[in-house]
């Protein structure tokens, strides 16, 4: 089994672009307006842009995402060296790096469709 997320956003190219540079994404497939994402370590992670009102889907789909209340979950070995790669390539973070009873050490930043992006130390 494999899942993937689709986004259906106005920001496609933005979306490719802060996915690749930031997170280690590649492109797998691009057509005009949709792109698939494949992360360049795991494989069986993608992510998906398509802009609304597509051609290539059926209305359903249409809508274009609003930008909250959804969250990614980025796992990392060291919380605090991410933090520091990141923000040398000259990303916003939106809440700095902590430690929490619950979360542990992490940080968040924002994509460019407003989806909150956490990035988690885990053990192991």
């Amino acid at each position: 089994m494999k899942w993937s997320t689709e986004i259906y956003t106005s920001k496609v190219e933005e979306s490719k672009a802060f996915y690749c540079k930031y997170f280690d994404f590649k492109i797998k497939f691009e057509i005009e307006g949709f792109v698939v994402l494949q992360h360049k370590d795991q494989p069986v992670y993608e992510l998906l842009f398509c802009i609304p009102n597509s051609e290539f889907v059926d209305k359903i789909f249409h809508p274009e995402f609003q930008g909250k209340g959804i969250l990614f979950q980025m796992e990392v070995k060291d919380a605090e060296q991410e933090y520091s790669k990141m923000k040398e390539m000259g990303i916003e973070i939106k809440l700095p790096l902590i430690e929490e009873p619950i979360n542990g050490k992490h940080f968040t930043v924002v994509d460019p469709n407003g989806i909150l992006v956490d990035v988690v130390e885990f053990e192991g």
